[in-house]
């Protein structure tokens, strides 16, 4: 029997039994879509993370009050962290006038949300970030028109802003937006600048935000805050000696002693690089023993089926052999019917896990991404499930006796 005819009669076998045939393949279908939408999900993971680190830079560090990413990795540590002083401009100041000869650039930034209105027109929610003037060399974005804020223009808290290309759009409306007048949270400042349209991830708008002077944003939304501050090492070979050097300043700053702990947090991307990772190796694993579970139940169900169809189908199998159906044709029949049985059951997890994906990518910020590479392993699995589990049933139709075949009822 050649292949498509073998294709064909398992289809038109499995089409007669529909419900059976659903039933049949559900553990498959369960196993595939749980392993493509997660794949899906966690490869869009992955080009977030990447798109973020190629974002902050892999040879930039952070200061920061507290590490956020403690929440997950040591809760009690983030918990008592919460304790740390602020760190404030000052501290801004005298790492820049520092000693820091690693160190190309730096930059004092802090975000907050604000309502961004002109001429009755308004944007809620957009994000409003404060940065000292070097903040273009930590950000991976080109001007549409107009210019960056200067360093004059930071110490005298100028009110002034650079704003998003959505931002223009929607709240000014102009051909020129230069020199045009917005107001954030009813504060009056003055477009400078417009920056080109970028695209998103995480679910996140870049354009819907306004870059101001820090000592401008500190009026708007008080001056009480803790600010992070960005350094950009020459390389990346001097990152943890620059790390170093940042935290032997603060420490000398903040008093402490030699057994005291930092009361402060300096990390890189590379730390949401190695949380990642542990994240997504602990859902893989999780993921293999639950997909497991489910190909060997949805195998085991489709060995059953076969020998119920070898049952019901002892009369065919027996009239077959006796115009000349050789042992191998019948083996080959029962056993392409078990592959496509299996194949189905692939097929239509792929599509659904593809379909959960979309629709988790759609209604939360997580993305997604869609690689060949899982398309093809689903089938592989599926096609060998099928084999494996069909192959005896597959050898019992064959070696059936012709004539007690025939007598079967």
């Amino acid at each position: 029997m050649r292949l498509g005819e073998g294709i064909r009669v398992a289809l038109v076998s499995l089409y007669t039994y529909k419900l059976r045939t659903f039933l049949t393949v559900l553990g498959n279908i369960v196993a595939v879509t749980s392993v493509i939408a997660v794949v899906s999900l966690i490869d869009g993971m992955d080009g977030y993370v990447r798109t973020e680190i190629a974002q902050e830079g892999s040879n930039v560090l952070t200061l920061r009050r507290v590490d956020e990413l403690q929440v997950l990795t040591d809760f009690d540590a983030f918990l008592e962290s919460l304790h740390n002083p602020d760190v404030t401009i000052d501290d801004y100041r005298s790492l820049r006038n520092a000693d820091l000869p690693s160190v190309d650039e730096i930059a004092a930034f802090d975000r907050s949300v604000g309502r961004v209105s002109s001429r009755g027109r308004a944007v809620r929610d957009a994000t409003v970030e404060g940065w000292t003037a070097d903040y273009p060399a930590f950000h991976d974005f080109r001007l549409a028109e107009g210019r960056h804020f200067n360093a004059f223009e930071e110490r005298s808290s100028r009110p002034v802003a650079v704003i998003g290309s959505e931002i223009a759009e929607r709240v000014l409306r102009s051909r020129s937006p230069v020199g045009e007048t917005i107001r954030v949270n009813g504060r009056h400042l003055e477009v400078i600048g417009v920056l080109e349209e970028r695209s998103g991830v995480l679910g996140g708008n870049p354009n819907v935000i306004v870059y101001l002077p820090l000592g401008r944003f500190l009026k708007m939304f008080g001056g009480r805050r803790s600010l992070s501050i960005r350094l950009q090492a020459d390389e990346i070979a001097t990152l943890d000696s620059v790390r170093d050097e940042i935290r032997g300043h603060m420490r000398i700053r903040h008093r402490l002693r030699p057994g005291d702990k930092d009361d402060f947090a300096v990390t890189s991307a590379d730390r949401i690089v190695d949380l990642w990772k542990a994240i997504s190796k602990a859902i893989f694993s999780a993921l293999i023993m639950l997909v497991s579970i489910s190909l060997v139940v949805g195998g085991v169900v489709i060995m059953n089926i076969m020998l119920v169809s070898v049952t019901e189908r002892t009369r065919e199998v027996g009239t077959r052999k006796a115009i000349g159906a050789r042992r191998g044709d019948i083996l080959w029949q029962f056993l392409v019917e078990s592959v496509v049985l299996s194949l189905v059951g692939g097929v239509l997890g792929i599509l659904i896990g593809f379909l959960i994906a979309i629709g988790v990518a759609e209604f939360t910020p997580l993305p997604y991404a869609i690689r060949p590479e899982a398309v093809l392993a689903g089938l592989i699995v599926t096609f060998a499930v099928g084999i494996f589990f069909g192959l005896y049933p597959a050898n019992r139709a064959a070696r059936l006796d012709p004539v007690e075949a025939l007598r079967h009822e």
